[in-house]
């Protein structure tokens, strides 16, 4: 019953922190993109898009209510780990389909509105092109923190290899009573290895942010790089700490199987619960503060932003990328804050299958 009680607490404050993220999202990227499509600057503060957003607001909140009752419902009168992760991933979508409403909403008041006074204006900074990846991304040998992080606990293991059981407890209920167990040789090489993965892969995601193309306005070019460069270091350095702060909790929960660490398991528990919290609040109070590419940072004076309109080449509600013309492989995301890939090109319409495929064969094994 508590162990259910539990879950179903750690599924809602997920999904409060989601429809925050939902609610929050057209605030946060750039000033001249509203719900992924692009619009002139001088309409901003047009009363229709107050109202839409307005609108936007009580749908996923009413919406929301009833979804979060029922998903809650399902999980706990479940006993399968799929249906857990399953109603996570339903929200996503009920949420999703909200937000495509305000899309076409959007599209049509576009329309309606003849906002077609965009020029195909492209500015293309080469010193940022050729020096991006050093002038935004952090150092390689920043990473070698985590990475040493994870040696230590491989050291560790492997010296007190001999003093500890043919199996290690790995696995415990909220009482504190183990319910799971692991080879102690499989599982002194699996955690660490864990941990250089995840470094390998935060460390490949810093060098996409360097990689990813530029997003520079015509009308104030010079500013426009300066945000964007200011924007990835930001991201970069935010994506190391976190790969840090992770390993460090690995490390902790991987001395506590070895009886290294005393104490409740309900402490590491609470850790990683306190971090994620972190994590996610120091996400969103970065998206707000400085936005999809630096946009919404303060400087001196007024910023104006000045694009072509390529709304024509975002699909499904402007969340995919579709231009087999532009050579760019990764590009800024249309709605929200970070990155996607354009899937004109195969190699990224190969990485936006992969993720698909990994979830599904991990719900799979999870059944």
């Amino acid at each position: 019953m508590e162990d259910r009680l539990f879950i179903i607490v750690m599924n809602l404050f997920v999904y409060i922190i989601l429809l925050i993220l939902q609610i929050l999202t057209p605030k946060i990227t750039r000033k001249n993109i509203y719900f992924g499509i692009r619009i002139p600057e001088e309409e901003l503060n047009n009363e229709e898009l107050k109202k839409i957003y307005k609108t936007y607001v009580i749908e996923n909140i009413l919406i929301s209510i009833p979804s979060i009752a029922f998903l809650s419902y399902w999980t706990y009168n479940s006993n399968s780990p799929i249906v857990v992760t399953l109603t996570i991933f339903i929200y996503i979508g009920i949420l999703f389909l909200v937000y495509l409403h305000g899309n076409n909403k959007m599209k049509k008041l576009k329309e309606e509105k003849e906002w077609k006074g965009f020029k195909d204006e492209v500015v293309v900074d080469l010193k940022f092109s050729k020096n991006r990846a050093s002038a935004a991304s952090i150092s390689f040998w920043w990473f070698l923190i985590p990475v040493g992080i994870a040696l230590i606990n491989l050291i560790v293991g492997l010296n007190i290899s001999s003093k500890l059981p043919k199996r290690i407890p790995t696995n415990w209920d909220f009482q504190g009573n183990i319910t799971g167990y692991m080879d102690k040789n499989f599982f002194i090489w699996f955690m660490p290895l864990v941990q250089l993965g995840m470094t390998g892969t935060m460390f490949f995601v810093c060098k996409i942010i360097g990689w990813s193309k530029q997003e520079i306005s015509a009308k104030n070019p010079e500013e426009s790089v300066k945000r964007n460069i200011i924007f990835r270091r930001i991201w970069s350095v935010y994506i190391l700490v976190t790969n840090i702060v992770l390993n460090i909790l690995f490390t902790l929960a991987s001395f506590y199987s070895f009886g290294i660490l005393g104490g409740s398991v309900n402490t590491i528990i609470i850790l990683f619960f306190i971090f994620t919290s972190l994590v996610i609040l120091s996400s969103i109070i970065i998206s707000i503060k400085v936005g999809q590419g630096g946009s919404r940072l303060e400087f001196d004076g007024h910023y104006e932003e000045r694009n072509r309109d390529d709304d024509r080449f975002w699909k499904l509600g402007s969340t995919i990328y579709y231009n087999p013309e532009d050579p760019a492989l990764f590009i800024e995301k249309r709605f929200g804050v970070g990155w996607t890939v354009n899937v004109g090109r195969p190699l990224g319409m190969f990485l936006m299958i992969v993720p698909f495929i990994i979830i599904v064969f991990t719900l799979l094994l999870v059944s």
